[in-house]
């Protein structure tokens, strides 16, 4: 795990909210404080679908650029947020790209991968994780995936610091 400072956060948030850079990024959860709190839960409620769209899920929670417009409006305006956290995950079909291309192997435990985006007091900061079902003291997971968070916010040409 590491912690990223983000050196430009204006231009950090238009690539959240304005570019397609995370939208393959599921949201697991988060909240926005404004004059209020909001909360976000992405859990896909299944039984919300009819049996055509439940068996054409494929993931537990929502795309972020499904959420993405909803945090925009509610964001816009001459008016910083006092806070905000998105937590964001890595999708699946990701996951199993990342790990072959890290030389990986996950077993039957299947990583979760996520990129956590907290601003408060008026920076901004990138946080990365992982989550297994089964406990190692291999390290080799975090490791890689500390090094490609920072090879995403480079391609992304997201300036950041690491703390």
């Amino acid at each position: 795990m590491i912690s990223l400072k983000i050196a430009e956060m204006n231009r950090f948030m238009g690539k959240l909210l304005k570019s397609e850079a995370f939208d393959s990024y599921l949201l697991k959860e988060g909240f926005l404080r404004t004059h209020m709190e909001y909360r976000f839960q992405g859990r896909v409620f299944a039984e919300y679908f009819d049996t055509e769209e439940r068996e054409a899920l494929q993931e537990e929670y929502v795309f972020w650029k499904e959420v993405k417009p909803v945090v925009f409006e509610l964001i816009k305006g001459k008016k910083t947020p006092l806070a905000f956290t998105f937590t964001l995950l890595f999708p699946k079909d990701a996951v199993a790209e990342f790990l072959s291309r890290y030389s990986l192997l996950a077993g039957e435990d299947r990583p979760s991968l996520y990129l956590q985006i907290r601003f408060e007091h008026g920076m901004g900061h990138v946080v990365t994780g992982t989550a297994r079902s089964t406990f190692t003291l291999d390290r080799s997971l975090e490791e890689a995936w500390d090094a490609e968070a920072l090879r995403l916010m480079k391609l992304m040409e997201i300036a950041v610091e690491a703390e």
